[in-house]
C-alpha cells in the first residue's frame, strides 16, 4: 500500500514539475519578453523553475526507497509512466500556447529549415531526451545492474548537465542578443517548443521499444 501511495506520489510530483517548467519557458519569459518587460521574464522564469526543481527534488530520494521495496516491473511501470507525462503533457501545453501567441504549429514548421542548420538545435533535442527522465532511468539501471547500483545513480548531475549547456550557454545568450537588438524572437518560441516535443517524443519511443514489449509480455 505504501509502495503504491509513492507511485502515485511520485507521478504527481512529475506532472507538476513537467507543468512549470513547460510553461515558464514555452510561455511565461516569451509573454513577458512580448510584452516589453524583458527583467520580468528572466526573473518570472526564474522564480518558476526554482519552485519546479525543489519539487523535482523529492523525485530521486523517493526512487531510491522503490528500488529497494518495489520489483523490476514496478520500476518499468515508473520509466513508462514518466516518459509518457513528459510527451503527453508537453503536446497539451504546446497546443494551448501556440493558440495563445496565435501560432499555427504546422505552418510554423517552416523554421526547421533555419534552426536544423545549428548545432544547438540538436544539442536542445539531446538535452530534452534526458532532462526529466533521468532519475528514473538510472534507478530502473540500478535494479537491472544492481553492482553497479551505486554508481548509476550518481550519473543524474552530469547527464542533467546537458540541459545547462543548453540553456545558459546556447540558449538564453541568443535571445537575449534578439532583444537587445529588437530582432525577431519568433524562432526562439518555436525552438523552445518544438525541442521539448521532439527530445520527448524521442525518449518515449526508445522507453516503449527497448522497455515497454519487456513489461507488457508480463501480462
Amino acid at each position: 500500500m505504501t509502495d503504491m501511495l509513492l507511485i502515485f506520489l511520485v507521478l504527481l510530483l512529475q506532472i507538476l514539475t513537467v507543468y512549470l517548467d513547460n510553461k515558464s519557458n514555452m510561455f511565461d519569459f516569451f509573454f513577458f519578453v512580448s510584452k516589453g518587460t524583458v527583467a520580468s521574464a528572466f526573473s518570472s522564469r526564474g522564480i518558476t523553475l526554482t519552485i519546479s526543481r525543489v519539487i523535482f527534488y523529492a523525485v530521486p530520494p523517493i526512487l531510491g526507497y522503490l528500488i529497494i521495496s518495489t520489483t523490476k516491473g514496478e520500476m518499468q511501470f515508473l520509466l513508462i509512466a514518466a516518459v509518457s507525462i513528459n510527451l503527453a503533457v508537453t503536446i497539451i501545453q504546446s497546443l494551448i500556447y501556440s493558440k495563445r501567441f496565435k501560432l499555427s504549429f504546422f505552418s510554423e514548421l517552416r523554421r526547421l529549415s533555419y534552426l536544423a542548420k545549428s548545432i544547438q538545435f540538436y544539442v536542445g533535442i539531446l538535452a530534452f531526451m534526458l532532462f526529466l527522465i533521468t532519475p528514473y532511468l538510472l534507478n530502473y539501471l540500478a535494479v537491472v545492474f544492481p553492482r553497479n547500483a551505486l554508481w548509476l545513480v550518481q550519473l543524474n548531475p552530469i547527464l542533467n548537465a546537458f540541459l545547462t549547456l543548453y540553456v545558459i550557454w546556447l540558449f538564453d545568450p541568443r535571445v537575449s542578443k534578439k532583444i537587445d537588438q529588437q530582432h525577431d524572437y519568433a524562432d526562439e518560441l518555436f525552438e523552445a517548443m518544438f525541442v521539448r516535443l521532439c527530445g520527448r517524443f524521442f525518449i518515449f519511443v526508445v522507453i516503449f521499444f527497448f522497455i515497454g514489449g519487456q513489461y507488457f509480455d508480463t501480462f
